[in-house]
């Protein structure tokens, strides 16, 4: 009985041995990769708090982005009711042309309607 536990431990430390044996053939590669692994969790962590950042500054722009737009709706309202503004003024600088027009150069035929108007006034006058 005894020589089955001396066996299950011999065949225990053989084991245990050749595991070792087997880790320590290939300490190099997997110290390299666990190097490698670190290396790869550092950028991703970089990475990410980068991502992190971009996502904010994308945010921020998006809200600055939507107030330009309301913003430009305001503006295009105002642009809108000063072209109508800008229009009637413009209609307005011309009858105001057209008359400076009549009262720099007299027109004949309208001071003989004026003349007209008057005797006829001058006429229902007479009568009260």
């Amino acid at each position: 009985m005894w020589w089955i536990y001396i066996w299950i431990l011999l065949l225990g430390v053989c084991l245990w041995y050749l595991i070792f044996y087997l880790r320590y053939e290939y300490k190099d590669t997997v110290n390299e990769l666990r190097s490698h692994l670190k290396e790869a969790n550092n950028q991703i962590q970089y990475l990410q708090e980068e991502l992190d950042e971009y996502m904010l500054q994308n945010k921020i722009l998006k809200e600055k982005t939507t107030e330009l737009l309301e913003k430009n709706d305001d503006l295009n309202e105002v642009v809108s009711e000063l072209s109508k503004y800008y229009v009637h003024m413009k209609k307005a600088s011309e009858k105001t042309q057209e008359l400076n027009d009549y009262l720099t150069d007299p027109d004949d035929t309208i001071e003989e309607k004026i003349k007209k108007n008057n005797k006829k006034s001058d006429e229902e006058k007479k009568f009260f």
